[in-house]
């Protein structure tokens, strides 16, 4: 990535010039944060980390999911 930076009088950088594709790509990166940030929120988020620590322990728990809402 090349970047380029806009500096005041100072010499103190106040922004920052990047290509287009790159800012995409954070944007898409701050979404799936936020998705994640949605997911870990309570009453599921602790029931969702258990979960994750019990796959990076190899302890895989197979349930049966719940029927959809017609």
């Amino acid at each position: 990535m090349t970047t380029q930076f806009i500096i005041n009088t100072a010499g103190e950088k106040v922004s920052a010039v990047i290509p287009f594709a790159e800012y995409q790509s954070l944007l898409e990166l701050a979404a799936s944060v936020d998705e994640t940030a949605f997911l870990l929120r309570e009453p599921n988020g602790s029931i969702l980390r258990q979960r994750i620590e019990n796959v990076k322990q190899g302890q895989v728990i197979e349930r049966e999911l719940l029927p959809d809402e017609d």
